[in-house]
């Protein structure tokens, strides 16, 4: 029985470049799940400057992968509510991914305030999106966990440090291995989160919500993208 007296804490974890979907997909699950059941949202970043999504942009100026692609300033910003000094106990910590994460340099303060978050008892979840996983993986904290991660980015994810030490699951649109849930890319993030909402709500809460966001959702063992990038 979920205790609706006492919210459920929730954070994410936002970055220059992290993908669009991998949070709004999610969120919007969350945001609607919110107006019946008591929860909480904090969007935890190094610092308060507005975050680029899907583009690094820094002081105005276009950085990383797609500095200089056909658009380097096609980008939509959002705002932290706290940094990782001054961000609360969380419940659940949802990490999204995006090309961001292979800035291996500028996003070692995010794995070490997840390491950090990782041994905390009160947090009951912690959720990767899509590449996500790379920056849990390289905490050390999931070795010996099953997991799975973007397909199109799988080999990369593997080979980033401590990654040696998790089992991949090539075929799986999500992996649960108990409080540690992962995504495969960009739009699983949503069905994971659905079947989160399933998990502590039921079946019937997690399909008005899927219905009210007309998702046509995949099951956990659907996954065709693991064969259309070759890593079955």
């Amino acid at each position: 029985m979920v205790n609706t007296t006492i919210p459920i804490r929730l954070g994410m974890v936002i970055y220059p470049a992290s993908t669009a979907l991998d949070m709004f997909g999610p969120l919007n699950a969350l945001n609607l799940l919110s107006i019946d059941h008591n929860m909480t949202l904090s969007l935890v970043a190094r610092d308060m400057d507005p975050i680029s999504i899907d583009r690094t942009i820094i002081d105005g100026v276009p950085q990383g992968m797609l500095a200089s692609s056909a658009s380097p300033y096609f980008t939509q910003y959002i705002l932290p509510t706290h940094t990782f000094d001054n961000a609360p106990d969380f419940d659940v910590i949802l990490v999204p991914g995006g090309v961001g994460t292979r800035n291996l340099k500028d996003t070692q303060p995010i794995v070490d305030w997840l390491g950090e978050r990782m041994g905390d008892p009160e947090l009951n979840y912690m959720m990767t999106i899509c590449t996500g996983s790379s920056l849990l993986a390289r905490t050390g904290k999931m070795a010996g966990k099953n997991a799975t991660t973007n397909k199109a980015a799988f080999e990369w994810v593997k080979s980033v440090e401590h990654a040696d030490k998790v089992n991949w699951i090539a075929k799986a649109r999500w992996v649960v291995d108990g409080n540690l849930w992962t995504s495969s890319g960009v739009s699983a993030g949503t069905d994971m989160t659905l079947s989160w909402i399933e998990h502590l709500h039921g079946r019937n809460e997690s399909e008005r919500i899927r219905n009210l966001m007309e998702w046509v959702a995949l099951n956990q063992t659907d996954d065709p993208f693991a064969e259309y990038w070759g890593v079955v």
